[in-house]
């Protein structure tokens, strides 16, 4: 098994520009640990543990076509690994995906392979449908992320 799943997937979408590799690619990240710029002070907890605070963020970036995008890193290892530190903290691609969707000056996420040097863009319209709730989901149901 690969340690570096989702940059593979967007090799495999590089080369094959398919809507069904898209869709892997969206499906795997927000399943994945994506590697982030921090920006802001974190909060730290009773325990001496530091957690995402009000003034916690992730960086951007306007590589390509000068519209602001949050920067992410696919397999975070990996890339650090292969293209040293880039980035000093991770979250995972579902968290990335909800702070994309409320930040009104951002325009999607710009991701970046931990193997080739490509990125593929998810757009602020494919972040916002992909945090919309499917209609066949159960009414009422409470996503894992929102405790009582």
């Amino acid at each position: 098994m690969s340690d570096t799943p989702l940059s593979d997937v967007m090799t495999e979408h590089a080369e094959t520009k398919t809507p069904e590799s898209y869709e892997r690619f969206l499906a795997l990240f927000r399943a994945s640990s994506i590697g982030v710029v921090a920006i802001g002070a974190p909060a730290q907890d009773a325990d001496g543990r530091f957690i995402a605070g009000g003034d916690l963020g992730a960086g951007r970036t306007t590589h390509g076509d000068g519209r602001p995008r949050v920067l992410a890193y696919a397999d975070p290892e990996a890339a650090l690994r292969n293209f040293g530190p880039r980035f000093n903290a991770g979250l995972s691609g579902e968290v990335l995906l909800q702070m994309a969707a409320a930040d009104p000056d951002c325009e999607g996420i710009l991701v970046n392979s931990a193997i080739r040097e490509i990125s593929l863009i998810i757009s602020k319209p494919t972040v916002q449908s992909l945090l919309t709730p499917n209609i066949t989901e159960a009414p009422g149901r409470r996503p894992w992320w929102k405790r009582r």
